[in-house]
């Protein structure tokens, strides 16, 4: 008899364990089938048990494809080198948490996108995860592409990094849009971009990728076609101008709700060359592109290319700084060598003991003065630099606590400082979020 109820004591111990482990869910919704040059909506469901601190949602994506957060679900969310993160420091106390994001597909993808992803969590001191079942989405060809200029997903980042390398041999092509700003009435925001384009005077188009919940009108086209349909603000050229280059605008008009602070926009040139399709992507830099002339603009352009101080004026706002915060004092450690580029000692991310976060602002592939990038923002962290990956990356802080670092990051984004994200080391090195997070715990 005693031996049953131990047995039975046993079973309902096992059967506990089991509901506890099952408690916690995660379920993925997403199309089909989508076309390409369009967006699909995925959602996640996420049953969170009993856990209450800190969690992480994270999937990668091929190159191709771009992330704009829909639903947060008062998460941190980042989308950076093709991986999407929602992170959480202190779980919301529903139940079910539901989060979304639209994936926009570049026009000349074909093929089957397979998603997957994980979802991290501390519970009883261990980390552990769950990974998500598997869904694929068919990426039909967008009609507007020829058969030819048509590329299956696993071939793309190839493909395009080749095109990117024969275009640069051979014509020199940049597409600069200026840092949104507000009009000068009403709520609006300007977008201007400057084309440089030298002798190649065929067909073009640019395609902006607008986020949900603004509308776009032309203002200036220089006799291209303007369209907005589906996100997307589009110009074509049958023939580009025959001036070495030249500038368009348009304006975008919020709905209720929405403000530039919302706003993160990419996109791409394109034209034919020698029988290619050549995309371009749009580089977006703090300039101002009304003192931008026929005299100056070959020096401006080059000056970006190299990754050089520009030789104009930055973008225009409603404040101007007068006096620039002080330089960031120089960590001791000699600089390093970084390609052909030397770091300045002053500018360089020395290496703190223990485990840390930062804020990173940006990574480029060539070098840019940190104190003159980022000087007009007023950050109440110093901007240092440190390599990973062929990158410059641009990073402010330290901080002890991931609390801290969120609200610095949530003040850059306020002030203008688009896609910045938090990242983690422990003594220099960089690590995993949840790593850090776990050994800080969870503050």
């Amino acid at each position: 008899m005693i031996k049953s109820i131990l047995a039975l004591l046993l079973l309902l111990a096992a059967a506990g364990t089991m509901y506890s482990q099952d408690a916690i869910t995660v379920k993925m919704e997403v199309p089909q089938e989508t076309v390409a040059g369009q967006e699909f909506l995925v959602t996640v469901e996420i049953n969170k048990g009993s856990l209450e601190e800190f969690s992480r949602f994270q999937q990668e994506l091929p190159v191709g494809f771009t992330v704009v957060q829909e639903n947060s679900g008062a998460a941190d969310f980042s989308f950076d080198n093709q991986r999407i993160r929602f992170i959480w420091l202190k779980l919301p106390a529903e139940q079910i948490l539901n989060i979304s994001y639209k994936v926009q597909v570049h026009e000349r993808l074909k093929g089957s996108l397979t998603l997957d992803g994980e979802f991290s969590f501390v519970e009883n001191n261990e980390r552990r995860s769950i990974i998500i079942d598997q869904e694929t989405v068919t990426i039909t060809p967008s009609p507007d592409i020829a058969a030819d200029q048509q590329v299956d997903i696993a071939a793309f980042a190839t493909v395009i990094a080749t095109e990117k390398a024969a275009m640069a041999s051979t014509v020199n092509v940049t597409c600069i849009r200026q840092v949104p700003y507000p009009s000068r009435t009403g709520t609006d925001i300007m977008v201007n971009l400057l084309i440089y384009k030298k002798d190649m005077n065929k067909f073009a188009k640019i395609e902006e990728l607008i986020p949900a919940g603004f509308e776009a009108k032309a203002m200036e086209s220089e006799d291209g076609l303007f369209t907005f349909k589906k996100g997307i603000a589009k110009f074509v050229w049958m023939n580009l101008p025959e001036v070495p280059g030249f500038k368009i605008s348009y304006r975008l008009i919020p709905e209720a709700g929405k403000t530039i602070n919302d706003l993160n926009i990419s996109g791409t040139l394109s034209y034919i060359q020698e029988g290619r399709n050549i995309a371009v992507d749009i580089i977006q830099q703090d300039i101002d592109l009304s003192t931008v002339n026929e005299e100056n603009m070959d020096a401006v352009v080059a000056a970006i290319d190299k990754g050089e101080p520009l030789p104009v004026q930055k973008t225009r706002t409603e404040t101007v700084e007068t006096t620039p915060p002080p330089p960031p004092p120089p960590p001791k450690k000699d600089p390093v060598k970084t390609g052909t580029t030397k770091i300045p000692p002053a500018q360089l991310l020395p290496v703190y003991n223990g485990v840390y976060f930062r804020v990173q602002l940006a990574a480029n592939r060539r070098f840019r003065d940190a104190g003159r990038t980022y000087a007009e923002y007023s950050l109440s962290r110093p901007v240092l630099v440190e390599q990973l990956g062929g990158f410059y990356k641009y990073t402010a802080g330290s901080f002890s606590k991931y609390a801290q670092a969120q609200q610095f990051k949530n003040s850059a984004v306020a002030k203008g400082i688009k896609g910045a994200f938090i990242v983690s080391y422990r003594n220099g090195s960089r690590i995993d979020i949840m790593d850090a997070l776990q050994a800080t715990g969870g503050k």
